[in-house]
């Protein structure tokens, strides 16, 4: 039996549909290689100061985007998680959705918070996911797709057999489609995009008709992680995309939803390219503090540009000396502790600030300690700025570009909307983020379920909302200390909520 059954209900009086670009930079938008997007950006409301959440990598950033809900509250905290119950010797790798299902089995849960296909599933509503990317990213979009809750497309899950839940989706995807082209090594996944796209446009809107739809496309990711951002090929990889989003306005257009649809174009996270990696678990059994990716004593849960660790009995002797090592090492960047208290940004280790300050505590899933590098503004070969190391611990490849940093150039995402409801030509300068869009869907279709959200309604960029340049912020830089060691992190508020803006070693 179906936990969830859709309800025959008129259709919603708007139609929202979510572009997410991975890895779409803000400046990477141009009249000459993205004219959709630029007309976007230009016709809409521009999110100048939108934030993804941290670790700035994919994962963390879908569940956000499915949730409303900051990393802490829906537990999926890295692109490697640890938890003990389904594997108490490594953390896993959020990119397998088959990891997830065990989370979900095992773990106490997958999501720890209420998703956007639930709440709409409640108010009577459809929502599709469709997504080319990983099938660990498209299973956060919709995590109970399985149980009978909308829809989730994704050509990978067991290719050639289950490409869609539920089962009739998949078996009418594959008659109509074939099964998804075969991801290959360095090669651009510009096949994969423009299969899952024909499936959006042929089939999930004509025939589903979905009231909300996040479309991911994976590109130009894979490209900017292969051969670096701001490459010929990466920019080429990110050409495609437009045309294919181009092609889906236009199918939008043609089933008479245009008047009616609002759009948002977002990015999980920014980039940065890679200057060199950093073997963490190596570094601390040289300095004779026993860790590995696998250790039973300290595990390190990656996410590329930042490293989550996981110490044995929560041995605060041993936290400490690994904090010291960093703090004593050129490659240690800003650190973060469990709280030292409610509302002091510090935490418990000197020398660290605060997880609650960063949307990262988490009594079940939480680190003991969490480790970013220093980055810095310095452009690259393309000559796009922004430049960081990563973690290669476990023999991890150093991408050519990567993300996962503080840095504010993968903290700064992309974010444009655009439609019936939207200012037109206007750009919002104060804090917004990925947390922020589904609460804006919600409050956009009437459904009044945003109980245990943390993320705002954008008001300031809807038609009958303030003025974007009047908008309260409040911005501040807490900083910490141990001996030599300094840092400090920049965070801003707005209505109450907390935006992560980047946080940088003082030297």
């Amino acid at each position: 039996m179906k936990e969830y059954s859709q309800r025959a209900m008129p259709p919603a009086t708007r139609f929202v549909i979510v572009f997410v670009v991975d890895g779409l930079r803000p400046d990477a938008i141009t009249a000459d290689h993205t004219p959709t997007l630029w007309r976007l950006r230009r016709e809409g409301v521009d999110f100048a100061n939108s934030h993804a959440v941290f670790p700035t990598v994919t994962r963390v950033n879908a569940a956000t985007l499915a949730t409303g809900a900051q990393p802490g509250t829906h537990g999926i905290l890295g692109n490697q998680i640890y938890v003990p119950a389904v594997d108490p010797r490594k953390a896993l790798d959020t990119g397998n959705y088959r990891n997830l299902l065990a989370v979900d089995e095992k773990g106490g849960g997958l999501v720890r918070t209420r998703t956007l296909a639930e709440r709409l599933a409640r108010a009577g509503l459809r929502f599709a996911g469709v997504s080319s990317g990983s099938t660990g990213s498209a299973f956060l979009l919709n995590p109970k797709a399985p149980a009978g809750v909308g829809t989730l497309v994704n050509g990978y899950f067991d290719p050639g057999k289950t490409v869609a839940y539920p089962a009739e989706a998949s078996a009418a995807i594959l008659a109509k489609f074939g099964a998804a082209p075969v991801k290959a090594g360095a090669e651009r996944y510009d096949g994969a995009v423009s299969w899952t796209q024909r499936a959006l446009r042929e089939y999930v809107l004509p025939e589903l008709r979905p009231d909300v739809v996040i479309n991911w496309l994976t590109e130009p990711d894979h490209s900017q992680h292969a051969i670096g951002v701001g490459s010929p090929g990466a920019r080429e990889a990110l050409s495609h995309d437009d045309r294919e989003i181009a092609l889906t306005l236009a199918a939008v257009d043609e089933l008479g939803l245009t008047d009616r649809a609002d759009v948002f174009l977002v990015s999980d996270h920014g980039f940065t390219s890679n200057i060199a990696g950093v073997d963490v678990a190596r570094e601390l059994v040289e300095a004779g503090i026993k860790a590995a990716l696998d250790s039973p004593d300290v595990i390190l849960a990656s996410s590329g540009q930042a490293v989550a660790l996981h110490v044995k009995d929560q041995d605060p002797g041993r936290i400490g000396d690994i904090a010291r090592l960093a703090q004593s090492r050129e490659w240690g960047g800003a650190l973060f502790s469990p709280a030292r208290g409610a509302g002091d940004p510090r935490g418990v280790v000197e020398g660290t600030f605060s997880l609650d300050l960063i949307h990262l505590a988490s009594a079940e899933r939480g680190c003991d300690l969490l480790l970013t590098f220093p980055w810095s503004s310095d452009a690259n070969a393309f000559g796009v700025p922004g430049s960081d190391l990563a973690c290669t611990s476990g023999g991890a490849r150093l991408y050519a570009s990567d993300h996962g940093s503080m840095s504010p150039w993968n903290v700064r995402n992309t974010c444009l909307a655009w439609g019936p409801d939207f200012k037109r030509g206007a750009t919002v300068r104060a804090p917004s983020g990925n947390v922020d869009v589904a609460p804006t869907i919600l409050h956009l279709l009437d459904v009044d379920d945003r109980a245990g959200m943390d993320g705002r309604v954008l008001r300031e960029a809807l038609l009958d909302g303030p003025d974007p340049d009047k908008v309260v912020v409040q911005t501040r830089t807490p900083l910490v200390e141990a001996g030599d060691y300094r840092a400090a992190l920049q965070i801003s508020e707005v209505e109450g909520r907390r935006y992560v803006d980047k946080s940088w070693r003082i030297v």
